[in-house]
């Protein structure tokens, strides 16, 4: 089944609605990359950018630093009592980020000009796998797949780091590396708000951490390998407002609602851990306040215009979430069939007059007429008083008139 796209329907401001058409998926693809290649990039830059800014005879959470503070609670750099004795690896980490930056560019660029168009037309390997049609939930179902098992993957791969290299542990202020034992297995399934003590906000030891990813990287593994052999079933895509999903703006309102939620987790969770997010690198722990919309303040005592690093990541996670909530309300309205271009015309229309009922024709808000009016309804109503005399004599001549033949 293939989805006939009309341009038109679309506002200048919905650039990526050009990319919806299948003979345009490499240019789709090609999108995706350049995310990638932007975020790679910013991440470089941003990096030395703090570097040079860097002062380590200072509290690292009160430089406005973001991510040189994520690299020392990782494990980079740093020594006892989480005092940075490395600063060069953090240019390190920066210039892998940004070669890495420069591929992605190079692939955005190929599949943009170079590769095929429509990627049923096939190309190296098992590209036309990843053709679609955004109706097709088998197909999106492979796709989705193949993200999950990479995402699995990264998971995996940040419990080795754990194990063979180590984060920093602020319970002994040192870098530490850790194995999961079983009993951090366990205590994983404790996790909630049931058990007391294992609130998933607090968590408060690597071991449970490392436990934590590699379960979920196996999840994540096994359910992408699920979605690559089995389609949807079709009871599911039959489930209420799922049929909607099966377009471009359904499937961008799952994902933007996805984000959402995640950073809406993240923020809080940056907020009040702070083991996770040491004291020593983000400040001390937030908390919430509510004015127009929630944030979170700094409990700690800085200058004026000044905010810890805590409280600029976790402030910035929730807006980024925030906005990411409106546009899954936005999609996922409009594959529900909302056209949110006619909502000025509908606007306008209901502020419009209604004709009226007696005359049928819009009341005016001119006064002048009103005034003109006035003596001419009195005048009338005095002709219609002073000619009912009239009428009766002429009436009665009338009458005279018709009996006189007959005398």
């Amino acid at each position: 089944m293939q989805l006939n796209i009309n341009q038109s329907e679309f506002p200048w401001y919905q650039g990526n609605s050009r990319l919806i058409d299948r003979s345009v998926q490499g240019k789709w693809l090609a999108a995706h990359i350049l995310q990638m290649a932007i975020i790679m990039f910013w991440v470089g830059i941003n990096t030395l950018s703090e570097n040079q800014v860097f002062d380590p005879g200072l509290p690292m959470y009160d430089q406005g630093l973001v991510l040189i503070p994520h690299l020392a609670a990782e494990g980079f750099g740093v020594g006892a009592g989480g005092v940075v004795t490395n600063p060069g690896v953090y240019v390190q980490v920066a210039l892998v980020h940004m070669v890495a930056s420069v591929v992605l560019f190079f692939g955005a660029y190929y599949h943009a000009q170079i590769g095929p168009a429509d990627l049923s037309q096939g190309g190296r390997g098992n590209t036309a796998k990843f053709s679609f049609e955004w109706d097709d939930p088998k197909r999106l179902g492979y796709i989705l797949g193949n993200h999950l098992i990479f995402i699995g993957f990264a998971s995996l791969i940040f419990v080795g780091w754990m194990k063979y290299h180590g984060l920093y542990d602020p319970t002994i202020g040192e870098v530490r590396a850790v194995t999961p034992a079983m009993e951090n297995f366990t205590n994983v399934y404790k996790y909630g708000w049931s058990t007391p003590g294992y609130n998933p906000f607090f968590v408060d030891n690597l071991g449970d951490l490392a436990a934590g990813h590699f379960l979920v990287g196996l999840l994540d593994i096994a359910g992408g390998i699920w979605h690559i052999l089995v389609p949807p079933f079709q009871w599911e895509q039959r489930l209420g407002a799922r049929q909607d999903n099966y377009s471009a703006d359904g499937l961008i309102g799952l994902s933007l609602g996805g984000v959402a939620i995640m950073g809406f987790i993240s923020a809080y969770f940056c907020a009040v851990n702070t083991f996770v997010y040491p004291v020593e690198f983000y400040g001390p722990a937030l908390e919430v306040k509510f004015n127009l919309t929630p944030y979170f303040q700094d409990t700690a005592d800085f200058a004026d215009g000044v905010f810890s690093s805590r409280a600029w990541l976790a402030n910035i996670t929730y807006y980024l979430g925030f906005y990411c909530l409106q546009g899954h309300l936005f999609h996922s309205l409009k594959a529900m069939g909302v056209k949110f271009e006619e909502i000025p015309n509908a606007l306008s229309q209901t502020f419009v007059q209604e004709p009226s009922i007696i005359t049928g024709a819009a009341p005016t808000t001119d006064a002048a007429p009103e005034i003109k009016e006035a003596p001419v309804e009195e005048t009338t109503s005095m002709d219609s008083t002073e000619s009912v005399p009239a009428a009766e004599a002429s009436q009665a001549n009338g009458s005279d008139s018709t009996e006189s033949p007959q005398t």
